[in-house]
């Protein structure tokens, strides 16, 4: 039996080592940039599924929602449109321009890398758009494989032929949906990039020139801030009271959060323990502070609140919600725990405070801080005036009141002051409500002026009938 010669320019694609394109490179910024023309399929081939239940690194949270909404505009639109996507990845590609026209500044040629690289390619924008093209291949698929079962079932049902030619469109018009998947393209950018810091830093500016990039994802992407960079370490780290208890994408925690905090709400106590609660970084200080100090710094501070106060120890511990928290004691409010940062920035900077001797005063309020600032608390009675509202569950917002409560509090640490080492008072009973005799008695059953009116005549007649029957009554004697 003799055996033909391949042809080694026929290989398989399955059995090839690279995965080859055309493509475009040029420069944006200092970057080397790949652009590329490829189908849906070809784009979920280059990348991993993403997994809206893993944050990505240098991305923010996936929201099923959106993805499963751009799924559905692929299939029901066959005029679709997407912006760009753009990807990231290191120094992994060959770049071969043979016969290609040279221009300065633009080169067209083949992009190649070794499939052993494909892991190393990773999304840098357009994460739900990418998510998207895999559900709706998945949808695309089922609904074509039921209703291919519908119509096999409909012929042996004896249906007629109007109901089969119904599934029969069906079948069409899905088919035609799942070419677009291997026939229409979209543009590709390839970044080539050193990091995850690096590509952290493009994400931001990305979505710092679009609409709606809130303050949280800000800090976490943002490397041009120092405390931004020492964000990055700090929800890295192995922290009890911080690990899994960040809301990483909003701004603010909601009510019934399961966060303490957010990433912006962490950044300020950072901030502040860094240069004081009304302090700012300069320019200078963005530049030349190192965010690992920062961090460890900040790292300490958050150790030693789970430490001192015991209800933040019971958050970390998962005995307590963070929604109980916030309901019942001030330990809750996010302000209220960049308040105690300003306090060890003042007691340290300025006074000469160890850190161990401003735990040991953080552990003397503690059992102040369990509670809402009701009118026995020492935050009514030795705060400023302004500070809290009655029965508040968190100081003030305004920022002239926060500083005067940071300036407060270290008086207190300086001053010894006697209520602190004091229990904390009850907070006062209140009053039973009084009781109304009357509660309940509808005098009024009907509120009508005109049976008043009448009620009111039918008395003045009464009165009229009965005067002159006494007037009758005297004039006949």
């Amino acid at each position: 039996m003799s055996t033909a010669q391949i042809n080694p320019t026929l290989m398989p694609s399955s059995y090839q080592t690279k995965e080859q394109f055309f493509a475009t490179r040029y420069k944006q910024g200092q970057r080397t940039v790949y652009g590329l023309n490829l189908t849906p399929d070809q784009l979920t081939s280059l990348v991993a599924r993403p997994d809206p239940s893993v944050g990505t690194p240098g991305n923010r949270r996936i929201r099923p929602s959106h993805a499963q909404g751009f799924a559905r505009y692929f299939i029901e639109n066959d005029n679709w449109v997407a912006p760009g996507i753009i990807l990231r990845a290191p120094a992994i590609f060959e770049f071969a321009t043979d016969g290609m026209p040279a221009l300065p500044d633009i080169e067209f040629g083949l992009m190649g890398y070794s499939k052993r690289h494909q892991g190393d390619i990773h999304i840098l924008d357009g994460q739900h758009r990418i998510l998207g093209f895999f559900l709706a291949l998945d949808v695309l698929n089922d609904d074509i494989d039921k209703a291919r079962s519908k119509r096999a079932a409909a012929k042996r049902t004896g249906l007629d032929a109007k109901g089969v030619a119904m599934f029969d469109k069906e079948i069409r018009e899905l088919e035609a949906a799942r070419d677009r998947f291997y026939t229409n393209r979209l543009a590709v950018e390839v970044h080539v990039t050193k990091s995850t810091t690096e590509a952290r830093q493009l994400f931001f500016d990305i979505a710092d020139n679009a609409l709606g990039i809130t303050a949280s994802t800000k800090a976490r992407f943002d490397s041009t801030k120092a405390v931004n960079r020492a964000l990055a370490i700090v929800l890295e780290a192995d922290n009890a009271l911080l690990k899994n208890h960040v809301e990483m994408d909003q701004d603010r925690v909601q009510r019934n959060s399961p966060y303490l905090l957010s990433a912006r709400q962490v950044v300020e106590i950072v901030r502040v323990l860094t240069v004081g609660f009304d302090g700012r970084i300069s320019r200078y200080q963005n530049a030349t502070l190192n965010e690992e100090q920062v961090a460890r710094e900040a790292l300490e501070f958050f150790s030693m609140l789970t430490e001192q106060l015991p209800p933040l120890n019971a958050y970390a511990h998962s005995q307590i919600t963070a929604a109980t928290l916030r309901d019942t004691m001030l330990l809750g409010n996010p302000l209220f725990l960049r308040v105690l940062a300003g306090v060890q920035y003042e007691l340290v900077t300025h006074h000469a405070w160890t850190k161990p001797k401003v735990a040991e005063f953080i552990g003397k309020l503690a059992k102040h801080t369990v509670n809402r600032a009701h009118e026995n608390s020492i935050w009514r009675l030795h705060a400023p005036e302004t500070a809290f509202n009655p029965n508040a569950a968190g100081p003030n917002g305004r920022r002239a009141d926060s500083n005067a409560l940071v300036k407060a509090i270290s008086e207190w640490a300086i001053d010894g002051a006697p209520f602190v080492d004091a229990d904390a008072l009850p907070a006062p009973v209140e009053p039973e409500p009084e009781v109304d005799p009357d509660e309940g008695i509808d005098f009024a059953p009907d509120h009508s002026t005109r049976a008043l009116d009448r009620e009111e005549r039918e008395a003045i007649e009464e009165i009229s009938k009965a005067s002159k029957a006494r007037a009758k009554a005297v004039a006949t004697k």
